[in-house]
């Protein structure tokens, strides 16, 4: 988190309803939290804010010893709650962060769980949330970065989504197309427009029957299976349905060498069989679990820049005595 509030019990110290015991719940917890012990620090801030339910000073710390557990939900119950109190400016100012800080981790742990459209709503909350600091304070360089770095992670996530939603839509149109298939095998025992493989290429094609100088019902990868009932003839493992273009009933023969790029193994002439070549494969963008992955990566070498900020940040804080008695 960026400012843990340790210095807010000299703040309400001299107020008068704040209780000794109050107090010295508070200087424990404070002591547990800089010792990194979050579990004690924890039960010390709870104590404070059950004596004193509006106590800023506790319920924000006890914030900080959730995030520091990564108990995120736990941590952003609170500092929203926090966000709705009557409070000065600046500790307003450190509620929006930590609030924002929380919202970006749990975007990370969303986008781990591949939840993208959950993660992109979280960070979105976010960075509202570092408008609504930097709104209060324009001169926090650290809500300044981080509102940045999540801009550009929410974009990547949106173009990652924009690919999803183009491959959903290829996707339907494909299975379209696989209808218009079943329908002409129909038509196919009417004697209509016959296609066995249901590739598109019409079966007097694939069996050259307008073609009396080439073999009758030919078996081009000599798999015993004739074309017009293989669906990949060359065995490249590119279907036929989109080797033959856009236009089957005169399948496309890209370098022009006579046969169709369906029963063509290099069907560019190249040198780079179809089967490992770039050119040929059909081209499709898939968000797919490396995609995810790498993401994340992204996320977290970006986090470590986040956190190092955050560090300078409280070095420079004002130091605390904690071990003061009051």
């Amino acid at each position: 988190m960026k400012r843990i509030l340790l210095i807010t019990i000299f703040l309400l110290a001299i107020s008068i309803s704040f209780s000794q015991k109050e107090r010295k719940y508070i200087r424990s917890g404070n002591r547990n939290y800089l010792k990194k012990d979050y579990g004690n620090s924890e039960v010390d801030y709870q104590k404070a804010a059950s004596i004193d339910t509006t106590s800023f000073a506790a319920n924000f710390n006890l914030a900080d010893a959730y995030y520091e557990q990564k108990k995120y939900d736990d941590a952003e119950k609170k500092l929203v709650k926090l966000s709705k109190s009557r409070t000065n400016k600046e500790n307003l100012a450190d509620v929006y962060y930590n609030l924002a800080n929380t919202q970006l981790r749990q975007a990370e742990k969303m986008l781990s769980q591949h939840k993208a459209q959950d993660a992109m709503n979280k960070i979105t909350q976010s960075i509202n949330n570092y408008e609504n600091t930097l709104k209060i304070n324009p001169r926090d360089n650290e809500a300044k970065y981080n509102l940045s770095y999540a801009s550009e992670i929410l974009k990547k996530l949106k173009q990652q989504q924009n690919n999803k939603n183009n491959q959903q839509q290829k996707n339907n149109k494909d299975k379209q197309n696989q209808n218009k298939g079943k329908k002409q095998s129909e038509d196919r025992n009417q004697g209509k427009n016959s296609d066995a493989d249901n590739d598109g290429i019409p079966d007097k094609v694939e069996q050259n029957q307008s073609q009396p100088n080439k073999a009758k019902n030919p078996d081009t990868d000599k798999d015993g299976k004739p074309d017009y009932k293989d669906t990949d003839s060359d065995n490249d493992g590119i279907p036929d349905a989109y080797e033959a273009g856009k236009d089957p009933k005169h399948p496309k023969d890209t370098d022009k060498d006579g046969i169709p790029d369906y029963r063509d193994t290099d069907s560019d002439n190249d040198g780079i069989p179809d089967s490992i070549d770039p050119d040929a494969m059909p081209k499709a963008v898939i968000m797919s679990d490396k995609d995810a992955l790498r993401l994340l990566q992204y996320i977290k070498e970006q986090e470590k820049k986040t956190v190092k900020k955050v560090n300078l940040k409280k070095a420079k804080a004002k130091k605390v005595k904690v071990d003061k008695d009051w």
